[in-house]
């Protein structure tokens, strides 16, 4: 596989992830902190240091700032905000002692 599939790859898997951490932040009973934001802000650091990787790794010469976005960010921002909305939606509906 060449190196823009890869980081794509990379991405989507840290969007997983970044889903998860904003839903733990979101809904109350899970931490003592609720805070959407505060995952948020979680999310935004973990692209940011997948895109530093994705430099480091592969060198600017192959990932350029458009497939970074194009290949990088947007699958990111599309599985953080499916992995999100499907955990508030129904997570809530089988345990109701987490409440939003």
């Amino acid at each position: 596989m060449n190196a823009v599939s890869v980081m794509s790859y990379e991405h989507i898997i840290g969007g997983v992830i970044a889903g998860i951490i904003s839903f733990v932040f979101s809904v109350k009973g899970i931490l003592p902190i609720t805070n959407a934001a505060l995952g948020v802000i979680i999310s935004i650091i973990i692209v940011y240091l997948l895109g530093k990787h994705a430099e480091n790794k592969y060198g600017r010469e192959e990932i350029s700032l458009g497939s970074w976005i194009m290949n990088g960010i947007v699958p990111f921002y599309f599985m953080w905000m499916v992995v999100w909305i499907i955990l508030l939606n129904y997570i809530p509906a089988f345990y109701p002692s987490i409440t939003l």
